[in-house]
C-alpha cells in the first residue's frame, strides 16, 4: 500500500514554478455543461491541428502534462480536458464508467472542433482514448496510448487488490497535502470521499475491449509503457500493440508507470516524433 500511495503521489509534487498554472489557468479555461448537468472543465492553448490531452486518473489532472503542452502547443490547438470530478470538474452524481467518462471528452471535443483530432491519452486517459476510437471511428487521426489498460483482468497480480483499499478517507491521513490541494481546485470538495468511490466504480467495473474491437482501430497508435510499470506487465502492452493493424511500440527504460514524470525530456521527442 505505502508503494502505491507513493508511486501515486509523485503526480502530486509540486513542480518548479511555472508561469502558465496548467489546470487552473483561467485565461485559458472553460466550462462545458455535459447532458446529466454536470460542468467539465477544459483549457485551450495554441492553434494549429486539434490535439486532445486526456490525463491519469485520481491523482492526474491537467497539470500532468505542464512540461508537455508548451511543446505541443508550438504546433497544435491543444485542447485539455478534465476527467469529471478531478480537480476544477464537476464531480456529478452517476458512478463512473470510462465510456461514460469518454463520452464527457467526446462531448468537449465536438463542442472545441468539428475536425479530426490526434490524442494523447495517459492511465486512465488512455483507456478513454482506446474507447473514443472505438465507439467514434474517424475521429482520431493518430493516437498516443500510455500505460492505460483494455481490461481489469491487465493488471499485475494484487494490485487491483490495493485500488479498492483507497478510499476519501484513507487518501486524507496518506496524502493530506495533496487532498488539501486538491479540494482548493474542486468546485464542490466537500463531496471529496463521495468521489474516489464514483472513480472506483470504474476501476472495479471496467469492462473489456475485446480483441475484435482492438483489430477495428484504423488510426495509428503509438502504445508506450515504463519497463518497470507497477500496474500493468509489459506482456500486456506489447498484446494490444499486436492486436492493433497500425501501431508502433515505445518501452521506456528506467520509468515506471509515470513515464512523462521520469523520463519527460525523452517522452516529448517521443510524442513529438510520433504526431508529426
Amino acid at each position: 500500500m505505502r508503494k502505491l500511495l507513493f508511486i501515486l503521489l509523485m503526480f502530486a509534487s509540486p513542480a518548479i514554478a511555472q508561469t502558465i498554472a496548467y489546470g487552473n489557468n483561467p485565461a485559458a479555461g472553460n466550462y462545458l455543461k455535459m447532458s446529466d448537468g454536470t460542468n467539465i472543465y477544459y483549457e485551450v492553448y495554441g492553434s494549429g491541428k486539434p490535439l486532445v490531452l486526456l490525463h491519469g486518473g485520481l491523482y492526474g489532472d491537467i497539470s500532468e502534462y505542464e512540461k508537455l503542452i508548451p511543446a505541443l502547443s508550438q504546433y497544435y490547438e491543444v485542447i485539455a480536458i478534465g476527467t469529471r470530478g478531478h480537480a476544477k470538474s464537476e464531480i456529478g452524481h452517476t458512478p463512473y464508467t470510462y465510456h461514460m467518462m469518454a463520452e464527457d471528452a467526446y462531448t468537449v471535443i465536438r463542442h472545441v472542433t468539428k475536425d479530426s483530432i490526434l490524442l494523447l491519452g495517459f492511465s486512465d486517459g488512455a483507456v478513454q482514448a482506446m474507447d473514443l476510437a472505438i465507439h467514434h471511428p474517424g475521429l482520431i487521426r493518430k493516437m498516443v496510448f500510455a500505460g492505460g489498460n483494455v481490461s481489469a483482468a491487465s493488471y499485475r497480480p494484487g494490485e487491483m487488490e490495493q485500488l479498492k483499499l483507497l478510499s476519501g478517507s484513507s487518501l486524507e491521513k496518506d496524502a493530506p497535502g495533496f487532498v488539501a490541494d486538491r479540494k482548493k481546485l474542486m468546485p464542490e470538495p466537500q463531496r471529496w470521499a463521495e468521489f474516489v468511490e464514483l472513480l472506483k466504480h470504474a476501476w472495479v467495473n471496467q469492462v473489456a475491449f475485446s480483441d475484435e474491437e482492438i483489430k477495428s482501430i484504423a488510426c495509428h497508435v503509438l502504445v508506450t509503457a515504463g519497463d518497470r510499470d507497477q500496474y500493468n506487465p509489459i506482456e500486456s502492452f506489447v498484446r494490444v500493440y499486436k492486436l492493433l493493424p497500425h501501431a508502433q511500440l515505445a518501452v521506456i527504460p528506467n520509468a515506471d508507470h509515470i513515464i512523462f514524470y521520469r523520463q519527460p525530456e525523452l517522452m516529448e521527442r517521443i510524442v513529438l516524433d510520433f504526431l508529426r
